[in-house]
């Protein structure tokens, strides 16, 4: 008795240390290989022998410190600085054993700091060569997040939510048809995550990803106009806050989740932060304020900290998840505006124009079905706002199974407005991405537990679903791809009044299906106009 309690306070304080620890070296992909073997099985199709290998993802996701680890990362989420494109985005494709819904993604270049607790996240990647192993140092940090929408597969427990254009938790918890997804980054967003520090060894050389985050800070690139008590107008820098212990399919805190799903222990630590406000301060006598917004979805039940120091410029947020003793299942989903006191609420020497962009118009030249109706998914992102553009179409509460959601036709009149409030000298960008649904989303919420056996039963489940003619083959494989549509915009480049129709430039949809390989480029357009108002 004596042995076994001694153990066990050593693993909690072995939880615990680790979640306080930043690591102090750089990991090496090689470390998610330790332990594993190969799982190699073949399947027949229309006679001819193919081989295959699923040990890398058995697990797919490997904790690289332990399944305690809480990583804390700080930087600026990437994109191509040019077009605006690899940026943030709805990602197409997941594991459907591991998935109820598909992901949002996005990287960051971590800080720097004088000890390098965010740059020792970056992995050291081993690549094979012919020449032999070559190592190279990774520059960004993965994220993903399981959205929680969009998904109408019969066995899939999120269906009768997403069908009637809801959340059913994850990332959007909270979100209603046609709601702003309100806490999605994008491009030049800086941000605070913590979560779960995982190898993906589903793509070797295994990448280093926090996946999923338990939550999630986004101080905006654009600044927000507000009005304040007095009925004024201030410019503010706004963040975004969302934490919950409800990641995805294999680590969640829900009731009925399979014995193998990880527990998220929300209240094992408080989550803090401190950030500068992007606004230059109007005057040496001005001081700083902010404006609390509930988001829907919230339901946390402690008084959150926040700090404002008009000196350094600086704000400093806690929630006291362990202090105050909060559930696990408790949600934080609140946007925080912090503004200066004075004027408009910034320095009289730098212009911000106000913008309205109003999208108009999708033509699909190609919907990638032939046989049936298909079935689209669509996201837009311009400034700080990201919408699912499905939540607009539909009918009888149904918009994945109506509307956008199941179609023959090509073109569609949109009217999403947004304001978009731009400092000269810097950008915004247009985006649209998505995909046409195929087999492979027909077997999302299957889910795998992803430490079983290389034996004959789980090769048998990968056999008669992912390896089956009847139910991926004849169902279009893997879920086909529309496409980025991105496009940067800023004072220089824009007049009074701007009308665009853009198209994906580049890309390959890669499919195993046959005629499912093709170029993106011009696969749908996008009409939108960018109007000055001020």
């Amino acid at each position: 008795m004596y042995i076994a309690r001694l153990l066990f306070f050593v693993a909690v304080w072995l939880g615990l240390s680790a979640q306080a620890q930043p690591l102090s070296t750089h990991p090496i992909s090689t470390q998610s290989e330790v332990g594993f073997e190969p799982c190699r099985d073949t399947f027949h199709l229309f006679k001819r022998q193919e081989f295959y290998d699923i040990g890398v993802i058995l697990p797919s996701w490997l904790p690289i410190v332990d399944k305690h680890y809480v990583a804390i990362v700080e930087g600026k989420v990437t994109y191509n600085r040019s077009t605006g494109a690899h940026g943030p985005y709805m990602c197409n494709e997941d594991l459907p054993f591991y998935h109820y819904s598909h992901d949002f993604d996005f990287d960051i270049v971590p800080d720097a700091t004088p000890d390098n607790r965010y740059t020792n996240l970056l992995p050291l990647l081993v690549y094979n060569t012919s020449k032999g192993p070559d190592t190279i140092l990774a520059q960004e940090v993965h994220c993903e997040w399981e959205s929680g929408i969009g998904m109408n597969n019969p066995i899939n427990p999120l269906r009768t939510e997403n069908e009637a254009g809801n959340s059913a938790g994850f990332f959007t918890a909270g979100h209603e048809r046609g709601d702003v997804l309100w806490n999605f980054p994008t491009i030049g967003d800086w941000v605070h995550v913590e979560g779960h520090y995982v190898w993906d060894r589903g793509h070797p050389p295994a990448e280093a990803e926090i996946h999923p985050p338990r939550f999630l800070a986004v101080k905006r690139h654009l600044p927000e106009q507000i009005m304040i008590g007095d009925s004024s107008l201030k410019f503010a820098t706004r963040i975004d806050l969302f934490a919950s212990g409800d990641g995805g399919a294999l680590i969640n805190n829900r009731y009925n989740a399979p014995k193998f799903v990880q527990k998220v222990n929300m209240s094992g630590k408080d989550y803090e932060f401190t950030t500068r406000i992007n606004l230059p301060r109007p005057s040496p006598q001005a001081q700083l304020r902010y404006s609390l917004e509930k988001r829907k979805g919230d339901d946390f039940s402690a008084p959150e900290t926040i700090v404002l120091n008009s000196d350094s410029g600086t704000v400093t947020v806690l929630l006291p998840w362990k202090s105050k003793n909060a559930n696990d299942l408790e949600v934080y989903a609140r946007t925080l505006f912090v503004f200066w006191d004075e004027g408009r609420g910034v320095h009289y020497d730098l212009p911000i124009d106000a913008y309205r962009v109003r999208l108009s118009h999708v033509y699909f030249r190609k919907l990638n079905d032939y046989l049936s109706k298909a079935e689209v998914r669509l996201f837009a992102n311009v400034g700080n706002h990201w919408i699912f553009v499905n939540d607009f179409f539909g009918k009888n509460e149904k918009i994945l199974s109506a509307g956008m959601g199941k179609t023959r036709k090509k073109h569609w009149d949109l009217r999403n407005e947004f304001m978009v409030y731009l400092p000269r000298g810097e950008h915004f960008r247009v985006f649209m991405s998505g995909w046409e649904v195929d087999g492979v989303d027909l077997l999302s919420g299957k889910l795998l537990d992803p430490n079983s056996a290389c034996d004959k039963k789980t090769k048998r489940f990968f056999k008669n679903n992912i390896f089956s003619i009847s139910k991926m083959l004849m169902k279009g494989c893997m879920d086909d791809e529309y496409g980025n549509i991105s496009m940067l915009h800023s004072a220089e480049n824009l007049g009074k009044e701007n009308r665009y129709v853009n198209s994906p430039k580049e890309g390959k949809n890669d499919d195993p299906c046959p005629f499912s390989k093709y170029p993106l480029k011009d696969r749908y357009f996008l009409t939108y106009s960018i109007e000055k108002v001020n």
